[in-house]
């Protein structure tokens, strides 16, 4: 690996890397927009012109790419720096969840804060501690564990089968409100959760978790993955 980056240049990566996972190749705007789900403790520009500079000369350090049709792609050094600072941001969020006993909503904003000085002695001793983990605590796969991108069966829980029973595999972890909620619900990753009634000309669903029943708006339900729930032999 190369001389550390920049911490404003490894959250560029890590914006760009998480949307590589999901196979978007975004625009300028676009990854505006998704460096603006940041804490504003990141101290980030995101106006379009900062974007901008910032992009040039991550070009120069051939990060990234950005092609005639406008979209922003991650060289092949992209993606290894991005793959870095995206298992130190997640076994960062595991260290505060699972040593530190803080709540999920506080993880991604503290994760920030500590993945920009963690050195590779640390890492190495931080996945010892926590027993190798393979996903964040909110099922996004940890580059380096051999976890793969996706998990067969899963799909966002607006495509879920009424009365049939799934696991939740991943949710968003930017809005910490939102957070504080799908996490009082139990509706988070390794518990289960089944959709009891979809209304879409009403723009919600309810689903059953293990403690409650809730509705939820499909603008937030294309953002859960779930796996079909296969019970115990």
């Amino acid at each position: 690996m190369s001389d550390r980056l920049s911490p404003v240049t490894e959250n560029y990566l890590l914006s760009l890397y998480k949307m590589w996972e999901g196979s978007e190749t975004p625009t300028l705007t676009q990854l505006a927009e998704a460096l603006r789900q940041l804490p504003p403790t990141e101290g980030l520009g995101t106006s379009v012109p900062s974007v901008a500079g910032m992009l040039r000369r991550m070009q120069e350090q051939s990060l990234v790419d950005v092609g005639s049709d406008k979209r922003i792609r991650l060289t092949q050094r992209g993606v290894s720096e991005g793959e870095n600072i995206a298992q130190r941001h997640r076994l960062a969020e595991w260290m505060v969840v699972s040593l530190l006993e803080m709540e999920l909503h506080e993880a991604h904003v503290e994760a920030h804060q500590l993945e920009h000085g963690m050195s590779e002695t640390l890492v190495t001793r931080l996945k010892d501690r926590l027993g190798n983990p393979t996903h964040s605590p909110f099922g996004w796969p940890i580059p380096g564990s051999g976890a793969a991108a996706s998990t067969s069966g899963a799909v966002t829980l607006d495509s879920a089968a009424a009365g049939a029973p799934y696991v939740v595999d991943r949710v968003p972890e930017e809005n910490a409100d939102l957070l504080r909620f799908l996490a009082g619900a139990r509706l988070v990753p390794y518990h289960r959760v089944t959709l009891l009634e979809a209304m879409p000309y009403l723009g919600v669903m309810q689903v059953e978790t293990e403690v409650d029943r809730v509705s939820i708006g499909y603008d937030v339900a294309r953002q859960i993955v779930v796996r079909p729930h296969e019970p115990e032999p």
